[in-house]
Formats: structure tokens, C-alpha cells, sequence
């Protein structure tokens, strides 16, 4: 692992840059010190960057989230969220059933938002137990706890409706602070003995349709930015190198404790700086 002070240190190194959007370029509320610039920089060097994230919303949403932060979005190639991966996995029959369209689907998320599986491709329902099969798109957490998830799942989960997770994080950022995510609902449904299908980081489909979305071809170097040892350094490590920033999840953690936490993933970076700047 080489500790690095910004990417103007290895821009030069790699073709294709894909990039975590919360934790490394903003908070959600505001972008993390130096990320447009940085973002700016990698792409005057002729660099293709693909926004890689976990998230139940579809490219459009996300998009327009950065470009409300602030983002020039002319500087992405493209966005690939694991929201619209499932869905099109859910529209080629890759799940097979009961993930169809046309089934009676019941979307897991913030109240009142829209997510990739919000669509008309199935019967939305408001009550899990009437579903034929739940997605864990979003959090609504801390105004959800998951004790309140915990008592609305039980009857669905003992009915054995399975569960398809299109955000597999377990910790988000949400206005500054770090809250239960979808993945955190998937794992307390698969507690109660329900059945989760995982689509996302740090399964490797979500990677792999990120390099073949930048269209480089097989010699292309690819770098994974990330915050998650989890999800962004491990994932990405069968298909890419990697560099893990200092901000975002896992911020207040001494290095020592990081590169502990890395290990036990199986998720030692490549490349290590404080944050995403050049």
C-alpha cells in the first residue's frame, strides 16, 4: 500500500477512474473538500469517470443530487448506480422468479422518495406481507428505527416473501451524520429468517458493468475510490486497483484501526489519502 498526498500523484497510471459518490465526493449535504476540483483535474487529463455507487435511486436521480452539490456532471462519463443493475438484472430475468415484471413488488425506503424499482414495471403495495416480493431500496433512518423495521417485516419475513437489497450498505451519511442503511434492513430481514438477494457493491456484477459501461477495452487500468473497505476496496479488487479515502464512513478511525478493519475484509488498498483531492 502506498500513501499518497492527492491524485495528481497517479492520474497519469490509470484510464478509467469510478468513483463512490457519498463519502468521497460529499456528505449529502456538501461536497467533500477538493472533490470538483478533483474531478475537474482527472478529466482535463483526458481520463474517463464513471460514478459507481450503491444506491436505490436510478442514474438520472443521482446525476441531478451532484449537480445540485455543486458537480459539473459534464465532467462524468456516466453514472451506474446498483438501483438501475437490478433493475435491468429484474427486466432480463438474471433473478428469475419471483423477481418478474409485473409482480407485486413493495419498496423498502424514505417516505415519500422514488427509487429504480418505482416504476411501472410492477404492482407497487404499500404492505410488505402483500407483496411478492420486497425491495430494500432505501433507509428512513433515524425517523425509522430498525426496531420499528424489525416489527413491520416480522409478518413478511415468517411468510417467507423474499427480499431483493439494491443498496447493500450497512452505514450511510445522511445530513452529516451516519445512519442505518438498506443493507442493515436486509441483514435484520435475513434475522428474522426472510431470504435477501444482493445486487451492488461489493458484488463484482455491479464493477463489471461499470468497465464494460466506459467501453475501454481489456488492457484499460481501471482505479476503484472508495471509502468503504467493504464495499469499494474489496469488491473492486478482482477487477481493478484501488484507493481508499480517509473521509466518509470511516473517518474518525485512527489509520492503524483502518488498515486493520481493511484487513479483515480482505480489502487492502492499493493507494491511501486523506481525501479525494488532487
Amino acid at each position: 500500500m502506498k500513501r499518497i498526498a492527492g491524485l495528481r500523484e497517479i492520474a497519469d497510471q490509470f484510464d478509467l477512474f469510478l468513483i463512490d459518490q457519498y463519502g468521497v465526493l460529499h456528505d449529502g449535504i456538501t461536497p467533500c473538500p477538493g472533490t470538483i476540483d478533483g474531478l475537474a483535474r482527472i478529466a482535463a487529463c483526458g481520463r474517463k469517470i464513471i460514478v459507481l455507487t450503491n444506491s436505490g435511486k436510478d442514474a438520472a436521480a443521482n446525476l441531478a443530487r451532484l449537480r445540485r452539490l455543486g458537480f459539473a456532471t459534464s465532467h462524468l462519463d456516466a453514472v451506474v448506480s446498483s438501483g438501475d443493475v437490478a433493475l435491468q438484472c429484474v427486466r432480463n430475468g438474471i433473478l428469475g422468479p419471483p423477481f418478474t415484471t409485473g409482480a407485486r413488488a413493495c419498496v423498502i425506503g424514505r417516505r415519500d422518495d422514488s427509487y429504480a424499482f418505482s416504476s411501472d414495471d410492477f404492482e407497487l403495495v404499500d404492505r410488505p406481507q402483500d407483496a411478492d416480493f420486497l425491495v430494500f431500496a432505501g433507509s428512513d433512518a433515524p425517523r425509522t428505527s430498525l426496531q420499528a423495521y424489525h416489527r413491520d417485516l416480522a409478518s413478511s419475513a415468517k411468510a417467507g416473501v423474499p427480499a431483493i437489497c439494491i443498496n447493500p450498505d450497512i452505514t450511510m451519511i445522511r445530513d452529516g451524520e451516519l445512519v442505518p442503511a438498506p443493507g442493515a434492513i436486509a441483514r435484520l430481514y435475513e434475522d428474522l429468517g426472510g431470504a435477501v438477494e444482493y445486487v451492488g457493491k461489493p458484488r463484482l456484477l455491479i464493477f463489471a458493468q461499470a468497465v464494460a459501461t466506459a467501453a475501454l477495452g481489456p488492457e484499460a487500468r481501471a482505479l476503484m475510490v472508495g471509502d468503504s473497505p467493504e464495499h469499494d476496496v474489496a469488491g473492486a479488487r478482482p477487477i481493478s486497483s484501488t484507493l481508499l479515502v480517509r473521509t466518509g464512513i470511516h473517518r474518525h478511525l485512527p489509520e492503524q484501526q483502518l488498515l486493520q478493519l481493511c484487513e479483515s475484509y480482505g480489502g487492502i488498498p492499493d493507494f491511501l489519502t486523506p481525501a479525494f483531492g488532487w
